[in-house]
């Protein structure tokens, strides 16, 4: 089984898919990231399209699915772990490497860990798709969220757990998808979730609270795609003000907050013809780069 040990205690599950049109020389490999208390499931609805023309590579976060660890749960550290596995698996950044660059495409935390990957490795990152982020909220949404999860295993939250999960699904999620979510966070060690949730919003070197990110993703030099949820449109508008290249778009899709289940075809679509749009040469500069 496809298995990559990072030390002691952590060890990544991972696939790597090759393009079934393995003679594309634009195939470059998409990079599959999840959010908090997921798995890598959460791409199934993606990766039959994706592989149409890219190499796929999905993988366990540290704590996450069939992946160990519960330490070092924090976006930068995670983004560390991905750059150990692309390294291993041939993608370098280096000219004339086989691997060349991924385009990362990252859910929620698995934005945030997109983005740091981006930020602290930018040799290996060709773009950035961020999908519903957990990084630009206000100090309001911060208090809120760590307010309702912050005392994981304490009687009753594991209630407020399945609410709030529920309110990032929205009222219109088909009920499968929302059982699924449930089901799989409940499984979720709680010192897992508990490590991840500081990292994004509370630790020392966290991002996701509005001021730090307008100032970290800023060193974001490649292309970004960020997609929100139509209801987002307040961070969606706040993303906009961060985009500096030409490529870079923000755009919004009916659904909650995992609107790449409810809407794979609308969502698959948007990102393919997002990558197929970046200029064939030289597509992480910002300002050489015509979308």
């Amino acid at each position: 089984m496809p298995y990559f040990d990072l030390g002691v205690e952590t060890r990544l599950f991972f696939t790597d898919d090759p393009a079934q049109d393995a003679d594309d020389p634009a195939a470059e490999p998409l990079l599959l990231i999840h959010g908090w208390c997921c798995d890598s499931h959460d791409w199934n609805a993606q990766i039959p399209d994706f592989l149409g023309h890219h190499r796929v590579i999905s993988f366990d976060l540290r704590g996450h699915g069939r992946s160990t660890g519960s330490k070092g749960l924090r976006p930068r550290v995670l983004a560390a772990d991905v750059a150990a596995l692309l390294r291993q698996l041939g993608i370098t950044g280096s000219a004339g490497s086989a691997g060349g660059r991924v385009v990362a495409v990252g859910h929620s935390l698995g934005a945030m860990v997109a983005s740091a990957l981006a930020v602290e490795s930018p040799e290996l990152v060709r773009g950035v798709v961020a999908v519903e982020p957990a990084y630009g909220l206000t100090e309001a949404e911060v208090e809120r969220t760590t307010r309702t999860l912050g005392d994981l295993g304490a009687p009753g939250t594991q209630q407020r757990l399945l609410r709030y999960l529920a309110a990032l699904a929205g009222p219109e999620a088909p009920r499968p998808l929302t059982t699924w979510h449930r089901r799989r966070a409940m499984g979720v060690p709680l010192d897992v979730a508990q490590a991840a949730l500081a990292g994004m919003w509370l630790a020392e070197d966290q991002f996701g609270s509005r001021e730090r990110s307008t100032a970290y993703l800023r060193g974001r030099s490649c292309p970004v795609l960020a997609v929100y949820s139509e209801r987002q449109g307040d961070r969606a508008d706040w993303e906009r003000g961060l985009a500096t290249g030409p490529c870079d778009e923000v755009h919004q899709l009916p659904g909650g907050h995992w609107l790449h289940q409810e809407h794979p075809d609308l969502f698959n679509s948007l990102v393919l013809g997002w990558i197929d749009r970046l200029p064939a040469t030289d597509r992480s500069s910002r300002t050489r780069a015509r979308c």
